[in-house]
């Protein structure tokens, strides 16, 4: 039996998984849910939901065998399926910390595959991703997550594209949705005692429960809205980094989609946030300058995507990154130019490689 501590992973055998979940005290009131995710990190429809509601994916692949079990069979995805991420709810009953605190997944195969992970150190959460089963290559892993949000099953599902219906918000309660809880953190954050900006120094500020003016609530929800698992974006670096040296791109690649999600969900809250700082400034909002999403992260992710040969993967990366660039009459760097020379370059390959 593998034992994976939060952020481990491990190779995956057999096509037929069934996990399973069991807190604490042996009592279940909580709901199990399962999301179907390309390599963008997105849901292709709202039928890449699995919950109580929809017990199976269309294509069987993914199937809610009862409130604490999920059967996989992976053999059935189809090829543009990235992961399968796999939750738990809380059913409204229990608060985060009673009902997930301590709880353990285990995963089995009839291959003999056996892992287990357990959940430690949640506070609010009411909805916790437990696993992610992926693909690297031609192999499937899997990685325990241990990470939720405090507001329940319609952020979390909401962070994937997905929106959540009326029965689904009564069924499993959902809180106010929108903020993430983060109170997990995968890798070691060698930041800890060193604030990169006045946004962290406000989120510090938050997490301990000191009082902030309104400026500084502004700075401490913005650099909420750009962490990943837990920790800042700009602090993932040396991380994908390290996966691109060991070879394993892949997963370097996941790290960065997952940043560049993080980097548009900053901006979007800096728009959201433009009234409140034009009227704190006493400006108009046309005067508040609203960051583009940082170039680096899309030009890194592209190259990536060329090296494993998916050149549509990289035009949309780019694309995508295009869309929040804003006004190119202020973009200042060189990575702007080089980033729409590749695109073009890998159009002009796709196009070849079609003939």
């Amino acid at each position: 039996m593998q034992q994976l501590q939060m952020g481990q992973n491990c190779v995956v055998s057999g096509n037929h998984l069934s996990i399973e979940f069991t807190n604490q005290e042996g009592v279940f009131d909580a709901e199990l849910m399962a999301v179907l995710v390309g390599r963008d990190f997105r849901a292709r429809s709202d039928e890449d939901l699995v919950l109580f509601n929809r017990v199976s994916s269309p294509c069987q692949g993914v199937v809610l065998a009862g409130a604490r079990r999920i059967e996989l069979r992976l053999d059935r995805l189809s090829v543009d399926v990235a992961r399968v991420v796999v939750s738990v709810a809380d059913g409204g009953s229990s608060a985060g910390r009673a009902c997930f605190d301590g709880g353990v997944v285990s995963v089995r195969s009839a291959e003999g595959f056996d892992a287990i992970h357990q959940l430690g150190g949640l506070t609010s959460e009411r909805c916790v991703v437990l696993v992610e089963v992926y693909r690297a290559g031609e192999r499937w892993k899997l990685r325990a997550v241990s990470q939720g949000w405090s507001d329940g099953v319609s952020a979390s599902v909401e962070s994937y594209g997905i929106e959540v219906d009326s029965d689904a918000d009564t069924r499993v309660d959902r809180g106010q949705a929108g903020s993430v809880a983060v109170s997990m953190i995968v890798v070691p954050d060698q930041f800890a005692g060193d604030p990169i900006g006045s946004g962290e120094a406000a989120w510090r500020k938050k997490r301990a429960g000191e009082s902030l003016n309104e400026y500084e609530e502004l700075h401490a929800v913005e650099y909420e809205a750009g962490l990943v698992r837990g920790t800042h974006f700009l602090k993932w670096g040396e991380e994908v980094a390290r996966l691109k040296r060991e070879g394993c791109l892949v997963e370097a690649l996941e790290m960065m989609l997952e940043v560049i999600a993080a980097t548009e969900r900053e901006q979007a809250r800096e728009y959201a946030n433009a009234p409140v700082r034009a009227a704190y400034f006493g400006r108009s909002v046309e005067e508040i300058v609203v960051r583009e999403t940082p170039p680096g992260w899309t030009h890194n992710a592209a190259i990536v995507y060329r090296k494993l040969g998916d050149l549509r993967g990289e035009i949309a990366v780019v694309d995508r990154w295009l869309a929040h660039a804003g006004d190119s009459s202020k973009w200042v760097g060189a990575t702007h130019a080089k980033l729409i020379a590749r695109r073009q370059k890998a159009f002009e390959l796709l196009q070849k490689s079609s003939r």
